[in-house]
């Protein structure tokens, strides 16, 4: 599977853009790349790649 195939799958799972369901994991829920992955049942590369897509590691530090 490649990363379009992890963002299609994500999509229909939830319903959402990808760019919301890494944001609702990664930002709100608080969790990491390796629980963030793990909640999502994807490869935790694959949720560090999507997380550096929607650029928000940045919107992550400015909560700290």
């Amino acid at each position: 599977m490649d990363y379009t195939d992890y963002q299609r799958r994500l999509e229909q799972e939830h319903g959402a853009p990808i760019e919301q369901i890494i944001r609702t994991v990664y930002i709100d829920k608080d969790l990491g790349p390796a629980t963030g992955a793990q909640a999502l049942g994807i490869p935790r590369q694959v949720f560090i790649h999507f997380v550096q897509e929607c650029n928000l590691k940045t919107d992550k530090l400015e909560l700290l």
